[in-house]
């Protein structure tokens, strides 16, 4: 069984590790020269730096089934970390029922309704199913009130879907608050070594068990009945038995002949990109790990400080500062130049924290990608790709399936186990054996 894969982030590297494992004659095609997808990273100083704010949730179960695979767990350094929001240009911490009780963002009476909210959402509310046909606009409106949605609410999802944020389901939400805190404290883990151990390691075993990665080959057109499917590979045309498809919707309709792309739901879904601003500093800029920046004149939607997490020790010394702005990749803001970029988030930065200094940061790099997060329409569930085409050897592993997961590899990788399994024709997610013995997760 000949099987192609197109895409070379973590979905395509897990379905060909799957897959070698079990005998096929697997192939994947990478475009660029480059594995990860938006998992990348970058040598710096005889270190490999990750170019996005990825780390692990414990929460993360399907992650952390394959690192325990590759026998990677007992790199894992877990970390408590906290949030902060910034609202009108003051910093809140925002973990606790005291912080809560403090958070003069809102009337004393806003912060008892909102507290009594999130306990509703994430201890009481256990089936979202539900909220998947109302707007998250109208719902948070219902269980938080006007003045906290304008507040706090509305600002957040501007600032993740911009004008397309009253599209959103309020089940997406729901998913969301569930999966990152569940009303308890954060906990978020990092692999030594950054996202390059884990892809470094899945080539490894992919290429032991015969698969076969062909990085700068990009696939230009794709066709497929009911016993396979061409790709057009370097202007030829290649016979395969299954392919499966890693890449979004965006880019896959431009490839797909009209017939594959009539069978297609949802192929025309919005996306939004991402435009991150990445420090290289030699100074810690703020005890939280992440900090939310709402109704404020600054150029940025959002602080993350991943050394929180990323032992400053395992990248000599130093600590990576990342500010973001989620965007339609046709925005003047997505398209803004890299020097401009970087000088409003040193400029933003040093509004925010007096003690913050240009003279601190060595580096600092700009990161764009395209295509990050997908903007459901409600009433998604009913309209969410299977993992197999009708009628055609063409599966899915794409973002366009992750709802109401959000976009992260854990779900990547549970949308490979389920074409793989499709694909196998075994009614279930694909568990291979470890490797060896698993190791217990290092706790630091």
């Amino acid at each position: 069984m000949r099987t192609a894969i197109l895409g070379g982030g973590i979905a395509g590297l897990t379905a060909a590790y799957r897959l070698a494992r079990r005998g096929v004659d697997v192939t994947l095609f990478e475009a660029t020269d480059k594995l990860g997808g938006l998992g990348g990273w970058f040598d710096y100083d005889g270190h490999r730096l990750d170019k996005w704010y990825h780390v692990l949730l414990d929460s993360d179960d399907h992650l952390l089934g394959l690192l325990g695979e590759l026998n990677l767990r007992e790199r894992i350094d877990w970390a408590e970390t906290t949030m902060g929001f910034i609202v009108s240009n003051r910093h809140y911490p925002f973990n606790t029922a005291v912080d809560l009780l403090k958070f003069r963002a809102l009337n004393p009476f806003d912060r008892i309704r909102t507290g009594m909210a999130a306990l509703y959402i994430t201890k009481v509310l256990r089936n979202g199913k539900p909220l998947d046909e109302e707007p998250a606009c109208k719902w948070l409106v219902r269980i938080f009130g006007r003045r906290v949605y304008e507040s706090i609410w509305e600002p957040l999802l501007i600032a993740k879907f911009g004008d397309m944020r009253d599209r959103v389901p309020a089940y997406w939400v729901w998913n969301t608050l569930n999966r990152e805190k569940n009303g308890s404290q954060e906990v978020k883990g990092y692999v030594r070594g950054g996202n390059a151990v884990i892809v470094d390691r899945l080539v490894e075993e992919i290429e032991k068990a015969g698969g076969r990665i062909q990085l700068s080959t990009p696939v230009t057109a794709i066709s497929s009945d009911a016993d396979g499917a061409t790709l057009d590979v370097a202007d030829a045309p290649v016979r395969f038995d299954n392919v499966l498809c890693t890449l979004p919707f965006s880019r896959l309709s431009k490839i797909a002949d009209d017939s594959l792309l009539s069978k297609f739901p949802q192929s025309t879904i919005d996306y939004q990109g991402v435009v991150n601003v990445m420090l290289v500093t030699r100074r810690r800029l703020s005890r939280h790990y992440w900090t939310a920046v709402v109704n404020s004149d600054l150029p940025f939607q959002g602080v993350v400080e991943t050394t929180h997490v990323v032992r400053p020790d395992s990248i000599g010394n130093r600590h990576l500062i990342y500010t973001m702005n989620y965007c339609r990749p046709d925005s003047d803001l997505y398209k803004r130049g890299d020097a401009l970029q970087v000088c409003d988030a040193i400029e933003g930065l040093a509004r925010l924290y007096p003690e913050f200094s240009e003279d601190h940061v060595d580096d600092a790099f700009v990161f764009r990608a395209p295509y990050v997060e997908p903007v459901w329409p409600c009433g998604y569930l009913g309209k969410r790709p299977e993992a197999q085409v009708a009628g055609t050897r063409v599966f899915l592993a794409t973002t366009a399936q992750a709802y109401p997961m959000v976009t992260s590899w854990n779900t990547s990788i549970k949308l490979a186990d389920d074409a793989v399994s499709a694909m196998t024709n075994q009614g279930a997610a694909p568990s291979a054996q470890p490797l060896s013995a698993g190791a217990p997760i290092v706790n630091t």
